[in-house]
């Protein structure tokens, strides 16, 4: 069963679709465990670039802006000195899915759980919550490991669009943009 264009389409199959001999084509089935994915990091300072994370990538025909990346945020270590560690605050010329399997994710400290995703469209500022960069201005930047995570991340030069259901789930974090409230008194104190 799938769904395309607000339709649900199903076929009944009397054989797994990847019982075959052989695939024609440029698509193939594939499996990978994403704990097995070498992640590079910055080991001076200065939050790295999240194209570090990239997976899988699908190059569009508008430089610098793919069809889609798979990126992954796996267990790593932090390590950088005289640096803001979490996510920075950006726009994006992509369009962002992020997912959280397990754990936490580094820029949100609470609201975003295992199986939840946040969707952050072209041009939509987005960035760690105001709990996460308060944590992260007072933190003491000795080596540490972020552990017992994993979190992903689509981005692609295609709008993405919740669908009705998303929209009307009861699950649907309502006041998602509250967790930037008092962004600007914690900049105000000057901490960075």
């Amino acid at each position: 069963m799938q769904k395309f264009l607000g339709e649900l389409w199903a076929t009944d199959l009397d054989h797994s679709p990847f019982d075959v001999v052989a695939w024609h084509g440029n698509n193939v089935p594939y499996k990978y465990d994403l704990r097995r994915f070498n992640v590079y990091g910055t080991v001076s300072f200065d939050h790295p670039d999240p194209s570090i994370f990239t997976v899988l990538t699908s190059p569009g025909t508008v430089h610098g802006q793919a069809n889609i990346d798979f990126a992954i945020f796996p267990p790593r270590w932090m390590v950088a000195e005289g640096t803001f560690r979490p996510p920075w605050f950006h726009r994006n010329r992509m369009n962002e899915l992020m997912g959280l399997i397990k754990g936490t994710y580094d820029a949100k400290a609470e609201g975003f759980v295992p199986g939840g995703i946040s969707l952050h469209n072209c041009m939509s500022a987005h960035g760690p919550d105001n709990a996460t960069t308060e944590q992260a201005i007072a933190a003491d930047l000795a080596p540490h490991k972020i552990d017992q995570s994993m979190a992903f991340m689509f981005e692609t030069g295609s709008v993405l669009r919740a669908s009705r259901h998303a929209l009307d789930c009861p699950q649907r974090q309502q006041d998602y943009d509250a967790c930037w409230a008092g962004m600007s008194k914690t900049f105000d104190k000057g901490s960075l």
